[in-house]
This record gives structure tokens, C-alpha cells and sequence, in this order.
């Protein structure tokens, strides 16, 4: 049975392929991207049509270089492991292939097809920090289940020692067996997290980000920049509004406090296309990211940034970042980190379809 019978497209197929796919005129003059390419290469087909492929990506001689060979020479060329610089001046890693196609008034079209690498790379990274978030989750509750029993104990045992002793100063040592248990009955309840099922209502994420970007302005040091990149096109999604919130602003806080009096966070939410979180592939999926331009995560943590009662601040618990994973992934999403000095981003991603 043929594609059109079954009522895809050939366009249809390729602008729902995860392969990036681009179409260059004789001149290397984009004139075509799918939308696979358009996330890949952070690029927007309406801006970039009719620009040289330079242009669009300027520090990426080397697959300019090649692609005019293959123009020139009219033969097939496969490329492994292409690092291209983006405009943004990240990097990607593709295996690249540029087919040229029939020859029109002189000059050579050419058909480039870019699998990404580091996607294959992300996705089995996400899989196994799925799995072992949910293994420390489930750790984490078994633990503190296995610890609250005896701080009970503990604290009875205290308050009944209090009313029988016979000099009231000595009630100053049993003040402080109670203020410790209730301190550490207060950290097993913040390890276990939210208890209460999510309530999901439509939500604009931008009023939920101008939300926490309030909380903040209002204790933040008056140095401390808070801008705002947002993408007006991004729907409405179905979200729990407090539990995204308290996500949202564990994550903020910590880009503030890694900031100390200077330096700026930035707000910012686009649409990914073609988005893989977990086993499941998204056709859209919304990416929130918050950024600060501090000293970065020490390398050696950043692997473990997510983990219960991981932290790199003297004196932190360990559970801000823990807790908002578990409320993202509530939603059907995930929270992904990369860090580097002066560039630290927390991207919060979410399905745009189909949320549980």
C-alpha cells in the first residue's frame, strides 16, 4: 500500500521525521528545513529561507566546506560525527549525508540529511536518570517511613521525662531532644515530598513564570537581573498551578542563590518539535529554561544534581531539586541541567500533548 493511500504525504512524512532534513539550492541557499531541522539547528524556517547556509551557521566552516565539494563534485558524501556551531554558539554532533539531486538550470540542488547524535546520546542519559531518580525516590521514602517511627518515640519519651522532672532547669535539655526531633521530623516529611495527587487545570506557564519571577524580585538583592525571553506562541498546558510553581521556583532560587548579590536569571520557554522524553517521542513538547550567568556546577555534582540530599551549598538539604523533578515528572515531563562557568540552564520540559 502507497503512502498517499494511506493518506501521508510525502511532505507529511519528512516534516514528522526525527532526521533533520534540509534542502540547499546550487548556491547553498536554504530553501527548505523540516521541522526536525528547525529544533536541531535552532533555526526558524520563515527567517532563514533564502540564506546561505554560512550565514545561518557561521561557525561551521567545515560542513560548509563540505557541502560545496559535494555540489561541485555532484557525488554523495556521508560525514561521522559533524560538530556544527550554532548560533547561540552551542554544538552539535550529527552524522551528516549530502545527496545532490537533478541538475536544474546549471545548478545542484542538494538533499542534507543530519542525524543527531547527541539526541541518541541525551535519550539513553534521560533513561537511565529516570530510573535511578525513581529508585532514590523510592529510597528516600522507605527511609523516612523507617525514621519517623522511632522520632515519635523519641518525642513522647521526651515530653513525658519533661513533666516528671523535679528541677525545672533540667527542662532546658529536654527543649532541646524535642526541637531536634521536630527538626527532623520536618526534613523526613520534606524527603517524602508532596503527598496529594496533582489537580491539572489549563494553565498559561507564562503567568506561573511572572509568578515566581515576583517572589524573587521581591527577596532577591536589588543587583540581581531577572529578564524574561518568552515565546508567545506556546499554549496553555494542563498543569497542577502550585505544584509547578514550587518546581519552578526550587529551581529559581537555587540560580539565585548561586548568584549571590550580582549576575542575571533569565526566564525563557520555546516549542521543541520532535522531542523524546523517556520511551516516548512528543511531536511538541514545551521547554522552560531558567539561566544564570554564575559560576556553574561542579562537574563532579552535576551527574548527582538531582539525587535526594545532593547538594553543592554549605549547610543546603539537598531536596529543592529532588522535590521538582518528582512534581515535573508528575506532569509527563522532565528537568534536564548543563552547566558551565558563566552559563548554568535548567530546562523544564513538558508535553505539549497528551499529558497525563
Amino acid at each position: 500500500m502507497s503512502a498517499e493511500a494511506v493518506g501521508l504525504t510525502p511532505q507529511a512524512i519528512i516534516e514528522n521525521q526525527t532526521t533533520a532534513v534540509l534542502c540547499l539550492d546550487g548556491r547553498l541557499r536554504l530553501t527548505y528545513l523540516n521541522p526536525a531541522a528547525e529544533t536541531l539547528l535552532k533555526l526558524d524556517a520563515r527567517q532563514v529561507l533564502g540564506q546561505a547556509v554560512e550565514d545561518c551557521l557561521p561557525g561551521s566552516s567545515e560542513f560548509a566546506a563540505a557541502l560545496h565539494r559535494a555540489a561541485e563534485s555532484r557525488e554523495t558524501f556521508t560525514q561521522r560525527e559533524l560538530k556544527l556551531t550554532l548560533v547561540d554558539r552551542d554544538a552539535v554532533t550529527v552524522d551528516c549525508t549530502a545527496t545532490p539531486v537533478m541538475e536544474r538550470e546549471g545548478e545542484t540542488p542538494l538533499l542534507v540529511e543530519l542525524a543527531p547524535l547527541d539526541r541518541h546520546l541525551r535519550i539513553s542519559r534521560d533513561d537511565a536518570f529516570i530510573a535511578q531518580h525513581a529508585a532514590n525516590r523510592v529510597l528516600a521514602r522507605n527511609l523516612a517511613h523507617e525514621i519517623r517511627n522511632p522520632l515519635g518515640g523519641l518525642r513522647g519519651a521526651a515530653q513525658l521525662l519533661e513533666r516528671r522532672l523535679p528541677d525545672p532547669t533540667l527542662k532546658e535539655y529536654t527543649g532541646v531532644i524535642l526541637r531536634e526531633a521536630d527538626r527532623l521530623t520536618s526534613l523526613v516529611d520534606a524527603m517524602l515530598g508532596p503527598t496529594r495527587p496533582s489537580r491539572l487545570v489549563r494553565s498559561n506557564i507564562h503567568e506561573l513564570l511572572e509568578h515566581v519571577r515576583q517572589l524573587l524580585a521581591a527577596e532577591a538583592p536589588a543587583q540581581l537581573k531577572l529578564l524574561r525571553d518568552y515565546d508567545p506562541s506556546l499554549p496553555e498546558l494542563e498543569l497542577d498551578r502550585d505544584q509547578m510553581i514550587q518546581a519552578l521556583l526550587n529551581i529559581a532560587r537555587n540560580a539565585c542563590e548561586a548568584l549571590g548579590a550580582g549576575g542575571s536569571v533569565t526566564f525563557r520557554s520555546r516549542v521543541l518539535r520532535q522531542f523524546t522524553i523517556g520511551h516516548r517521542r512528543h511531536r511538541l513538547a514545551a521547554c522552560v529554561d531558567i539561566a544564570d550567568d554564575g559560576p556553574g556546577i561542579e562537574p563532579s555534582l552535576l551527574p548527582r544534581i538531582f539525587a535526594p540530599l545532593v547538594s553543592g551549598k554549605p549547610g543546603g538539604t539537598g531536596l529543592g531539586l529532588s522535590i521538582a523533578q518528582e512534581l515535573i515528572n508528575r506532569h509527563g515531563g522532565l528537568i534536564e541541567c548543563v552547566s558551565a562557568p558563566g552559563s548554568t540552564v535548567f530546562s523544564v520540559i513538558l508535553p505539549l500533548e497528551e499529558q497525563p
